[in-house]
């Protein structure tokens, strides 16, 4: 009798032991789920979203429909790590930084701030690397505070999984936070950087416009800094040159006249080998693209699978060359010409672009051949 009473006494003890006393429930916790920087009159200032978990953790389904409460947050200091506490001041409860799924830089912080900005946000080691990473000129708060279509849970916005629209439209490839930092160590390396904005004029509810997040361009990011944005027709030559991955984009090819297109391709996974050759006159540089595409309209105006693919490469080769002429008089190195000559070639690089103050000076573009194969012309039928 005495060793039973002992037993449980012991098995009361060991129960009372394995408790969890420190744990909180989810709706305890502020969990950041993206977060903006910004750096002006020599203050930085942080804004913090925070997304209301309590509703989705309630849920029974995989996905949640209805759209979730976003607060921000804003904290300032001269110094990042200052603005940061300037949020804890006011968060009510325990704030996290492990759920950062989307880092947002403002065109100030650009500018020759990013390593002071990881070197703080990385030294807590709770921010991971791979969050998705943007810049923006559009003001933080309102960036950070979108709508969602069919009141969908605004953990599924483009901000937070971009590589869904991007594999259906190849407009401005999204990068994560490593491939950044990878180039912050690089004398020459350059990143292409997305810039986003809730700039929305095609989706409407009836009543209203709400603000939508899309990517409208990229910032050129070299050494730290940016060089500049490119966005629009400026950034269709770099799409084919200097993108990673490119599943689907629209070429609209264009006859003798203009205005309406007469055949419209949807371009795959272009790739663009590059040849450098020395002369007097500094580095000029070849540029050999190949690319599949397939037919989404036509007009009937080229009455050949070769004509098409002819004129097309021959679209193609106008933006290339458009995109380097445009971006090389602001100094932007949209082709990351600077940094194949850094890999490949470093005797000419360092004679050629390392000490001058215009790396693009001496960089000319010779040859642009476009290859364009039309994966889908037999099925269709031309006229004689």
């Amino acid at each position: 009798m005495r060793w039973t009473c002992v037993s449980s006494i012991v098995a009361v003890c060991v129960m009372l032991l394995t408790g969890c006393w420190d744990s909180k429930e989810v709706q305890s916790i502020n969990f950041i789920t993206a977060i903006g920087i910004d750096y002006a009159d020599n203050q930085y200032t942080t804004y913090a979203q925070l997304i209301d978990f309590s509703s989705i953790a309630k849920q029974e389904g995989p996905t949640p429909r209805e759209g979730s409460q976003i607060w921000i947050g804003k904290g300032t200091g001269t110094t990042l790590s200052m603005a940061i506490n300037n949020l804890y001041e006011t968060s009510q409860q325990q704030t996290l930084w492990t759920h950062v799924k989307a880092i947002v830089l403002s065109k100030n912080a650009l500018e020759g701030r990013l390593e002071d900005v990881f070197n703080t946000l990385l030294h807590s080691g709770q921010l991971r690397y791979t969050p998705w990473i943007y810049a923006t000129e559009q003001d933080m708060s309102t960036l950070l505070s979108p709508s969602a279509i069919l009141n969908q849970s605004a953990q599924t916005i483009e901000l937070f999984e971009p590589m869904r629209l991007y594999r259906q439209h190849s407009g401005y490839e999204p990068i994560r936070l490593h491939q950044l930092l990878d180039s912050l160590r690089e004398p020459a390396s350059v990143v292409l950087l997305p810039s986003v904005s809730t700039k929305n004029q095609t989706w409407h509810n009836g009543e209203e416009t709400p603000p939508l997040i899309r990517m409208d361009g990229f910032y050129v990011v070299s050494n730290g800094k940016s060089q500049g944005k490119v966005s629009g027709a400026e950034a269709d030559g770099a799409r084919y040159v200097n993108y990673d991955h490119v599943y689907q984009y629209p070429l609209y090819v264009y006859g003798k006249h203009g205005g309406t297109p007469d055949l419209t391709l949807t371009l795959h996974k272009p790739k663009t080998r590059i040849k450098a050759k020395k002369s007097t006159s500094g580095i000029t540089f070849d540029l050999f693209t190949s690319v599949k595409g397939t037919i989404a309209e036509d007009h009937g105006s080229f009455r050949s699978p070769r004509v098409m693919e002819q004129e097309a490469g021959k679209q193609m080769e106008a933006q290339i060359r458009s995109t380097f002429a445009t971006t090389k008089a602001r100094k932007v190195d949209s082709f990351g010409l600077v940094e194949h000559l850094y890999r490949h070639h470093p005797d000419w690089w360092r004679a050629e672009v390392a000490q001058r103050a215009e790396p693009l000076a001496r960089i000319h573009l010779g040859k642009v051949e476009v290859d364009v194969k039309i994966l889908n012309a037999s099925t269709y039928k031309y006229g004689e």
